[in-house]
């Protein structure tokens, strides 16, 4: 168990052979346990966990999470039913975390679960709400599990209670990584407690990680927000950029059918925000609006070349610029037969960076649409980004646009040094 767990905190798969081996150990060990526990039993241990997380549905799930990645999937929808009948009110609202299972049958059990609901005497509204909230979020497949686990538990859905109210006292955008990675952080407060949610969006992952860490005073708040923007090279931004930036990823969520993480709710929440639904941009529209109230002179081929000249030292700006390289199983099988530095370099540029030239053209542009937020007055900088951005998503060849070289080189000496 405690192999399986830290497999789970470090957010790596167990695999099922050490599920498998975690349920043979159980059932030699015990094999009575499971049917010794009545149901009381299990409802009190649930009962004493919501406790200690002070009732709070979303750590509740996390905690369960850690333990039940030790078992196999069919385990996971089990769990789910168990905390559905709960008696505690934080322990069925934890039940819908096994709906964002990147396993459709887990999900599917799981809103089954919460269905069941519709014995109680009554239903929080909240659970209706996180159900038409997190709709979008899925595939067109699993919504129709959405819209049945709705409907069964409208009729008994009690009346709204009042919303707590977050002031939003900031919003902080990490720059682009070269792994397609971007976080997002906003620091909320009500009376004199404040909260960081913080999100994680992946290219060809989409929303990969949320959560919000409450109850911090003033003094634990700043100096977080100080650590985070020297430590993720975060600068300001607006919540409608964080916006857009979810938007733009739950649409690769939606293709992948895997759902983001059930603390977006959380997020999404604590933040107030609006109906979040799935919405694509390419890096050109992305760019064109970010220019669209530029005068020509400032967006032309002239204006165009100066920003690849500019783009020689970004490295020298911005410290994340350094992970701007290819990596990974076709790095190693392109380049390993190769044995000159040169013949790499040329490899990457003319097989590899072709098919790669829309990823790189969206971690410019929003390296742009971030940098822009909160760019002083005179900084162009973010314009240069949009600009070589552009001439990535069209035709302008690669041997003509410097970043491409630098990338190529940057492969090739990230592939040496492993």
């Amino acid at each position: 168990m405690l192999i399986a767990r830290a497999f789970a905190r470090a957010e790596l798969d167990p695999g099922r052979t050490l599920q498998q081996a975690m349920m043979t150990a159980m059932e030699a060990q015990s094999p009575s346990v499971a049917s010794a526990l009545t149901p009381a039993e299990i409802s009190d241990h649930f009962a004493e966990l919501a406790a200690a997380l002070d009732n709070d549905p979303f750590e509740i799930y996390a905690e369960l999470a850690i333990t039940a990645a030790a078992f196999p999937p069919d385990h996971h929808a089990t769990m789910a039913g168990a905390l559905a009948i709960s008696d505690s009110e934080a322990v069925r609202e934890a039940a819908l975390g096994f709906a964002f299972s990147a396993d459709p049958a887990v999900s599917s059990a799981a809103l089954a679960a919460v269905s069941e609901q519709v014995r109680a005497p009554s239903v929080s509204s909240k659970a209706i709400d996180r159900l038409v909230r997190m709709r979008p979020w899925l595939s067109e497949t699993r919504r129709p599990n959405v819209d049945t686990t709705i409907r069964a538990l409208r009729p008994k859905a009690a009346p709204p209670l009042p919303v707590e109210r977050w002031e939003i006292r900031g919003v902080l955008a990490s720059l682009c990584d070269g792994a397609g990675a971007q976080s997002l952080f906003v620091l909320a407060k009500r009376g004199r407690r404040f909260a960081l949610a913080s999100l994680l969006v992946k290219s060809e992952i989409g929303v990969a990680d949320a959560w919000v860490r409450d109850g911090m005073t003033k003094a634990e708040a700043d100096a977080l927000i100080t650590e985070i923007i020297s430590g993720a090279e975060a600068v300001e931004v607006s919540i409608s950029l964080l916006e857009q930036r979810l938007a733009d990823a739950l649409v690769i969520n939606v293709a992948r059918d895997v759902p983001p993480p059930f603390g977006l709710l959380q997020v999404v929440e604590r933040l107030g925000l609006g109906p979040l639904h799935p919405a694509s941009i390419s890096p050109l529209v992305l760019v064109e609006a970010l220019i669209a109230d530029l005068p020509s002179a400032r967006t032309d081929p002239v204006a165009a070349q100066a920003a690849h000249r500019a783009s020689i030292s970004w490295e020298e700006e911005f410290e994340t610029l350094a992970s701007w390289f290819e990596a990974g199983e076709a790095v190693q099988k392109l380049l390993q037969p190769l044995r000159t530095r040169k013949r790499r370099i040329d490899a990457v540029s003319a097989q590899l960076l072709p098919t790669r030239r829309k990823f790189w053209a969206e971690r410019c542009a929003w390296m742009a649409a971030t940098l822009k937020e909160g760019a002083a007055e005179g900084d162009d900088t973010w314009c240069d980004f949009a600009l070589v951005a552009r001439d990535l998503v069209g035709q302008r060849p690669l041997a003509e646009i410097p970043l491409a070289a630098r990338i190529a080189a940057a492969t090739v000496e990230a592939f040496e040094r492993c």
